[in-house]
């Protein structure tokens, strides 16, 4: 049985001690120091466990004031404070264009810190690391990186040309079907091998995209994306409010935000 990460032993203690109120809603949680000392980690691995709470929408990070305890209805109605009336979010390429996979290569690394938290793992479990080049009109787009659990998916490695539709091939392969996700979009600057690749300068603007995929074992899959935004965009479709919109509730939870 495998040994659980210290970040998520000391998520879970935080968890199980926010919902039975030893934080109460309000309440500023220890700082990452004192949570070291509480718990007899780094404070690496404190950040990691905050982060996790923070994605959970149980606590809040307040620049200059600490950790703060969310309200769960608080919580709720966050996430429907902007974009609620989101219904489509498309990526799109010049002249719509067909994207090809104009390289490949896939091997075995121990997972960093990042990927370890991500999939679930020990930082430095092995997992598998692909790596791919996205071409359009012969011109790459997209350098992607899938970093992918080995106890899910053994001898991946061995069907580098089959490949192409990672998701498709799993699930048929293995019978392991993709279920959830959640993708960030940011923006960063190219490194001297991001320019090369995509045939910039260094430093110029790229899109960084990453990407946690989940199936029924748990997480499964760590994306990071670097594209050229300016052969690439995104774009958001919208429609009108929907009918909880103007329950006073939620309209007071607009004033807060």
């Amino acid at each position: 049985m495998e040994k659980i990460p210290a970040y998520k032993k000391c998520y879970n203690k935080l968890k199980s001690d926010i919902d039975n109120n030893v934080y109460p809603i309000g309440s500023y949680l220890p700082t990452e120091d004192e949570l070291g000392k509480m718990f007899s980690v780094s404070r690496t691995t404190v950040r990691h466990a905050i982060d996790l709470l923070v994605k959970d929408k149980r606590i809040k990070v307040k620049q200059g004031a600490g950790t703060q305890v969310i309200n769960p209805k608080e919580r709720e109605l966050t996430n429907f404070s902007k974009f609620h009336n989101v219904i489509d979010i498309n990526t799109l390429f010049p002249d719509n264009a067909a994207l090809a996979i104009s390289g490949t290569w896939i091997d075995r690394i121990p997972a960093n810190s990042q990927v370890a938290s991500a999939l679930d793992l020990n930082e430095g479990t092995e997992v598998f690391r692909l790596q791919r080049v996205v071409s359009s009109n012969e011109q790459p787009v997209i350098i992607q990186t899938n970093y992918i659990r080995i106890d899910f998916f053994p001898d991946l490695d061995t069907y580098r040309e089959q490949l192409v539709d990672l998701y498709y091939f799993i699930q048929k392969h293995y019978g392991i079907k993709f279920e959830t996700g959640e993708e960030h979009i940011n923006i960063s600057s190219a490194d001297f091998l991001d320019a090369q690749i995509l045939n910039i300068e260094p430093g110029s603007p790229i899109f960084f995209n990453t990407r946690t995929a989940h199936c029924s074992l748990g997480p499964m899959e760590y994306l990071e994306a670097r594209i050229r935004p300016d052969l690439c965009h995104f774009v958001v479709r919208m429609k009108e409010p929907p009918a909880w919109y103007d329950l006073p509730e939620f309209q007071k939870s607009l004033e807060r935000v």
